[in-house]
């Protein structure tokens, strides 16, 4: 089932050049290194069927290994090359301004934007290490803020703040966002005493829900409405929490404090 060659000569591949130098065809090819994770892009001299020489390219092909890392990175999941929480709270964000402010015609960006925004990383890198290190370094939050116009990234930042501050104390703490739920606080009890309000934002349209947190920093009650807690809840929470942490303050009228 073999070939046997009785008879062979050498060629040199100059003497192609010169007589069939129309026969010849030069070709690039991209192919997938699946353990150095990178594209190798490799370019052939090609006389029929005869690789003449063969070499990496550095510059050759780039749009091809472009595309062809999109294609691994995406299948590999965005959330590989970056943190994921940082990406849905900005997608969070982006929703809540779409909700609250319809007439500004915010975009609702999804996940099919955030695949777009790592393709396009893709551009000019190779592998796998080198679009973590460009991900990593907030590059895919910059291209997804770019699907944002100039005006409507500065009112992200204004009526969408990432954090707010406490009247009582000046304490800052962070606004959380999730999408499809109001955006909420967690701060200590202690931290709303005298207030019948907690933070507003959007330009006073909406009221932060307040997680109020026990000295064990879980929440022993979740409202936007301050006030009515203090009415309804405060005197029962106080008797509670006055029994478990009595070297904490637990006054009767915590407006008054």
């Amino acid at each position: 089932g073999g070939v046997t060659v009785r008879l062979a000569s050498a060629i040199e591949p100059d003497w192609l050049l010169d007589l069939f130098a129309d026969a010849l065809a030069e070709t690039t090819e991209a192919r997938w290194n699946a353990q150095s994770e990178r594209v190798e892009v490799v370019t052939r001299l090609v006389y029929d069927r005869l690789v003449l020489d063969e070499s990496r390219a550095s510059d050759a092909g780039r749009e091809d290994a472009a595309r062809m890392l999109a294609e691994r990175a995406l299948a590999a999941g965005w959330d590989s090359f970056a943190e994921r929480e940082p990406v849905e709270r900005f997608l969070a964000r982006v929703e809540f301004m779409s909700r609250t402010f319809p007439e500004k015609e915010f975009p609702l960006l999804v996940e099919d934007d955030v695949n777009e925004s790592l393709a396009r990383l893709c551009e000019g890198r190779r592998g796998f290490a080198e679009l973590r290190e460009a991900a990593v370094a907030r590059g895919l939050l910059e291209e997804l803020r770019k699907r944002l116009s100039h005006e409507q990234s500065r009112l992200l930042a204004e009526m969408s703040p990432e954090r707010v501050t406490l009247q009582r104390g000046g304490r800052q703490v962070r606004v959380n966002y999730e999408r499809g739920q109001p955006p909420w606080i967690a701060s200590r009890l202690q931290d709303f005493f005298g207030m019948t309000e907690g933070p507003r934002i959007a330009s006073g349209r909406v009221a932060l829900v307040l997680r109020l947190l026990a000295p064990n920093q879980r929440p022993v009650q979740v409202t936007a409405d301050l006030a009515g807690f203090w009415q309804r809840d405060y005197p029962r929470v106080r008797r509670e929490l006055s029994r478990r942490y009595p070297r904490h303050p637990w006054p009767e009228d915590p407006l008054k404090s």
